[in-house]
């Protein structure tokens, strides 16, 4: 059974984190890796890339090209950020699949980052690691190169629904990692889990709940499928299960929650457990300036708002320093996804940190016409606005952007 944390104890270490000031901008340094051994039926992230690129192997010369671009991208505007005073504070290893790199490329990318930045004063660094790709040996090697926080995106304890899901790993290897993780010296453990899906029913959910609250987490993250356009899921839904679904996905996600703070994890923000997580928080709340650094990544940063394209991966390669977006944070697009990002964290939006990041006014920015019909709604749904920023009450958060998701990704047109 994993430990017990309290709420207050979870809103408190939110509290403490630190944010950027005017004179010291901190930084959340991600680096992405657009590599996976297999196409999920329920992941959004690989709609439109080709698989030639997705499931690349360290042997293939594209791939070998990409981590010389990366290191290059880290090694160019890292300098640059250093040079302006920039202080590293979380690192997070993502994709794609991040551990499915070899033991050479990590060390590659580690060596860029290390020869570029002062990372003795980040205070967490995670890597990303799918269990069917990493044994005891492989986590030792990440713990021994300085990761120090897994987040293993585990999803289901089932095996007929990991095979649904297009994942390669097992039940037991789901579990596996997490013991195998602890004992080579991650104090931090995280796993995801999902819930929602079409066909999936309260007892499986609670199936699934149960068997992570048995093992050595210290982070839970419960993430509600969306129905987004290109996914192979999406495309199996009948127009009944569609209308239905939203519904269903509610009583799910409230299924689950109450059921993993029953068994001692606390939330501190819409689906997160345990454990507060810098970079998960300090990213919802504009906190840093985040670099991201490869191709799928985005970044923050001096209140621009930076995007390589994700499945652009021979452009990437070519230039890895230009950017497909590049455009003012206080644009009305880039401000809906940091509201409802912000809004996740029950501490909500914070008013100081939303303005250093955007150089924009919170209480402007609601009153936008593109954004008003969104606060609009968020109003009817309780929104509290004071001087500290703006928050949902603890019980409408998750549902209401649960909702919002399954609004925008049914808006999306089935692709052919």
């Amino acid at each position: 059974m994993a430990s017990p944390v309290t709420t207050s104890a979870g809103t408190a270490a939110v509290e403490r984190l630190p944010s950027s000031t005017p004179d010291r901008r901190l930084l959340m340094i991600y680096v992405h890796v657009p590599f996976c051994h297999a196409r999920c039926t329920f992941c959004d992230w690989v709609d439109g890339i080709p698989n030639r690129d997705l499931l690349r192997r360290p042997e293939d010369s594209v791939r070998q090209n990409y981590l010389r671009a990366l290191c290059d991208e880290i090694r160019v505007r890292g300098t640059r950020l250093t040079g302006t005073g920039h202080v590293p504070h979380v690192v997070y290893w993502g994709g794609g699949t991040a551990s499915s790199l070899s033991e050479a490329e990590a060390e590659q990318i580690m060596t860029a980052l290390r020869e570029t930045f002062d990372l003795s004063t980040v205070t967490e660094t995670t890597i990303e690691c799918s269990p069917d790709t990493v044994d005891a040996d492989r986590l030792a090697f990440f713990r021994e190169l300085g990761f120090d926080r897994v987040s293993s995106g585990v999803q289901s304890f089932d095996d007929h629904r990991l095979r649904r899901l297009g994942r390669r790993h097992t039940a037991a290897q789901a579990e596996r990692i997490v013991r195998d993780a602890r004992e080579a010296g991650f104090d931090q453990v995280s796993i995801d889990i999902m819930s929602g899906f079409p066909d999936q029913d309260l007892e499986e959910v609670h199936a699934t709940v149960d068997q992570a609250l048995r093992l050595p987490v210290t982070h839970l993250s419960l993430y509600s499928f969306r129905p987004t356009a290109g996914t192979a899921m999406r495309r199996r839904m009948g127009g009944q299960e569609r209308r239905d679904y939203l519904r269903r996905q509610k009583i799910l996600f409230t299924a689950a929650r109450r059921r993993i703070e029953d068994g001692g994890l606390a939330e501190y923000a819409s689906g997160y457990f345990g454990q507060v997580s810098p970079f998960a928080a300090m990213y919802f709340q504009l906190r840093a300036d985040t670099a991201g650094f490869g191709s799928g990544a985005v970044s923050l940063v001096d209140q621009r708002f930076l995007s390589h394209r994700k499945g652009l991966l021979h452009r990437y390669v070519q230039d890895p320093l230009s950017f497909d977006i590049a455009v003012p944070a206080g644009q009305d697009r880039v401000l809906v996804s940091f509201l409802q990002a912000g809004l996740a964290m029950f501490d909500g939006v914070l008013r100081a940190e939303w303005e250093l990041a955007t150089g924009t006014q919170l209480d402007e920015v609601l009153e936008r016409p593109s954004i008003a019909p969104l606060a609009g709604l968020l109003r009817a749904r309780g929104l509290v606005e004071d001087a500290r920023g703006i928050r949902l009450p603890r019980d409408r958060a998750g549902l209401t952007l649960i909702e919002l998701a399954f609004e925008m990704a049914m808006s999306q047109p089935e692709q052919p």
